[in-house]
């Protein structure tokens, strides 16, 4: 009888255990939730590069695919959306346990404060520079065609693993920045992008997300900043464009 209830409450344990697993998306494209455990189940939804899962149930029906070919082994399991509302089984193959690098939450009315006071410096650049520290001096140096002693285009790295890259040669005016980053959870990404936004604004345009929330750009084709987001190997890639 002892040994019926002991297995009974480790059993519960178990399942506890299982429950409160949590794993994240690290399919670049994105990962399917679908309605059962089956590739001819109803599609439900897509879970976004690093999204936040808890799995709530393993359902030891295993499956192997090629993907880029790799042969990628896992199971089906139930999973529910941490801080969502996706609801469903997921291929097992496309979750890591561990989660991905995280940007620091940026200040708005300190960067507001520090780019008003330093307006020829952009403001993705001060963040940088305030939250990580550089690795080397600025490389890929370009100057001014009508001013040599002053800089249009550069990159800098930071630690760990950030490259910025700013241009500003065009005589016609405008910022195209390129951001690589490790990679990240896209939620989390989105929400540092908008808070970049709020001090970078320009105009009344105010952006939405478009094109499976890759793209974070005005309304209509107005002047303004637009950001795109890309999943490469290994890195996160952020191009922004500030202008007409």
């Amino acid at each position: 009888m002892k040994k019926l209830i002991a297995s009974f409450f480790f059993l519960i344990l178990a399942t506890q255990l299982i429950a409160q697993e949590i794993q994240f998306v690290s399919a670049e494209n994105g990962l399917i939730v679908r309605e059962k455990p089956n590739t001819k189940s109803k599609k439900l939804s897509k879970l976004l590069y690093g999204s936040e899962v808890e799995i709530i149930k393993k359902t030891d029906i295993n499956l192997n695919i090629e993907d880029d070919g790799k042969r990628i082994s896992g199971e089906w399991v139930l999973i529910k959306e941490v801080g969502g509302i996706q609801n469903g089984y997921v291929f097992s193959g496309f979750l890591v346990q561990n989660e991905t690098f995280e940007l620091v939450e940026p200040d708005i009315q300190e960067l507001k404060q520090a780019h008003k006071s330093n307006q020829e410096t952009e403001v993705i650049y001060l963040y940088l520079s305030k939250y990580y520290t550089k690795s080397g001096k600025k490389f890929n140096i370009k100057y001014y065609d009508w001013n040599s002693s002053e800089i249009c285009s550069f990159s800098q790295r930071f630690k760990p693993e950030i490259i910025f890259e700013v241009i500003q040669c065009k005589e016609a005016g405008g910022t195209s920045i390129k951001l690589k980053l490790p990679k990240m959870n896209r939620k989390k990404l989105m929400k540092w992008i908008e808070k970049i936004y709020e001090v970078n604004k320009m105009g009344v345009d105010q952006n939405v997300w478009k094109a499976n929330n890759t793209k974070f750009e005005p309304k209509e084709v107005n002047p303004g900043c637009y950001y795109k987001i890309e999943e490469i190997k290994n890195a996160t890639i952020v191009d922004l464009y500030c202008g007409c």
